[in-house]
């Protein structure tokens, strides 16, 4: 019933691009990546397949940066139809790639659902975006709520509905597949590896000097998350990003309760993945409170592991308010991540303004939006040319003016 759906949603919507067997290759290329999570490891993929000569550089290792830190739901939603439009091609391509890369995609649904007359209006405003696709929003009554999704237990009801788009996966997982099949086709991995700085040769590239050394690039693409402005910097661009910390609850494996990705009342965010982990927050950004002040300035961790482990059993017993079947869940972890957010909330995707053989792709919905930004980025890199469905998200909207952090 879900895949039917999905696919009535999806229907008519084209996937723009070209295979990587159509992609112009009149000689090998060296081109590096810096940044080993969802986002670069996608990129990289592509290039290589495409025949590209692809290493990619990570600072830590891969996925340990946003990308371990992530939700992981995958999803169409958002108020401007183009970027919407290119959140759906993406939802495409990973129905290309679950199967043959076996990354174990989830594709549950998803419900939304509030109890005050407020937050319902939101929630309404929230399903009107998919208006005009078949059978991608379906508004529940309580009765609906129950038959589709028996395990939790919402309260009143404001407003609600259901989207068979949604769907969830491990980004770590995914991240570590998507790696393997580049490196089967050739790719290079280096880390720890962080990027000292850029050569130019007027302002062409010729390399890149790194911890690891120096290294030979034709061209290069940055998709460091919240370490983009950084290496961006090293071209001679500036370029903000919101500071944008979030906290996610782990618990250890229960049951099968649920396939379905909630989005609930003041907040609430939660699945269960397919391991059995209940993973969610309670609060889609760290509260305005003494305790978090640090935390909403910059880049830092819980002063005390305790913070923690109380932030934590807080979400889950939360969560258990609606999902009861959550009750005495234990906590294995709460990750606490920052998320590379642009300051306009759309990704930044193109050649960097005075080093033509610089690309960046940095954005908040990386999860989402990896599968089609690796195509797309790989066409335009190796191509020299321009994907229309990028077009309004080039850096330069961001070139010689003013952004805040």
């Amino acid at each position: 019933m879900l895949r039917r759906e999905f696919l009535n949603c999806i229907a008519g919507i084209t996937v723009y691009g070209l295979s990587p067997a159509s992609i112009a290759r009149q000689r090998t290329v060296n081109i590096g990546v810096v940044g080993g999570g969802i986002v670069g490891a996608s990129i990289a993929l592509n290039l290589a397949q495409a025949g590209a000569n692809v290493t990619l550089f990570e600072k830590a290792g891969p996925a340990k940066g946003a990308t371990q830190n992530s939700f992981g739901f995958v999803n169409p939603f958002d108020l401007d139809k183009h970027y919407q439009a290119l959140r759906l091609q993406s939802l495409l391509a990973y129905r290309d790639l679950d199967t043959p890369l076996q990354l174990g995609i989830t594709w549950g649904g998803y419900i939304n659902w509030a109890n005050d007359p407020a937050e319902g209006e939101v929630v309404r405003e929230y399903a009107a975006t998919l208006d005009g696709t078949v059978d991608a929003v379906r508004m529940l009554t309580a009765d609906d709520f129950h038959a589709i999704s028996p395990a939790i237990v919402p309260g009143t009801i404001s407003a609600a509905f259901f989207s068979a788009l949604g769907g969830h996966l491990d980004p770590v997982w995914v991240t570590y597949r998507l790696l393997d099949r580049a490196r089967s086709y050739g790719a290079k991995l280096v880390f720890p590896c962080e990027v000292d700085g850029l050569e130019f040769r007027r302002s062409r590239l010729t390399g890149i000097a790194t911890q690891q050394g120096k290294f030979s690039l034709d061209r290069l693409v940055i998709a460091a998350g919240v370490d983009t402005p950084h290496v961006l910097s090293m071209a001679g661009f500036d370029l903000h990003l919101r500071h944008s910390p979030g906290i996610l609850a782990h618990s250890v494996p229960i049951p099968e309760l649920t396939k379905i990705v909630y989005d609930g009342p003041g907040g609430m965010e939660f699945k269960q993945m397919a391991n059995g982990r209940i993973v969610g927050t309670d609060h889609l950004e760290a509260p305005d409170i003494l305790a978090h002040s640090e935390i909403r300035q910059h880049v830092t961790d819980f002063p005390d592991p305790s913070v923690r482990v109380a932030h934590g059993t807080r979400v889950l017993q939360r969560i258990a308010t609606v999902l009861p079947g959550a009750r005495g869940a234990i906590l294995d972890s709460l990750t606490l991540g920052f998320r590379p957010m642009p300051v306009d909330g759309f990704p930044v995707v193109g050649v960097v303004p005075g080093a033509p053989d610089v690309y960046v792709a940095v954005t908040h919905s990386g999860v989402t939006l990896a599968p089609i930004l690796g195509r797309y980025v790989a066409e335009e890199v190796l191509n020299e040319s321009r994907v229309e469905a990028l077009a309004p998200y080039r850096p330069a909207r961001f070139a010689g003016k003013p952004s805040s952090a």
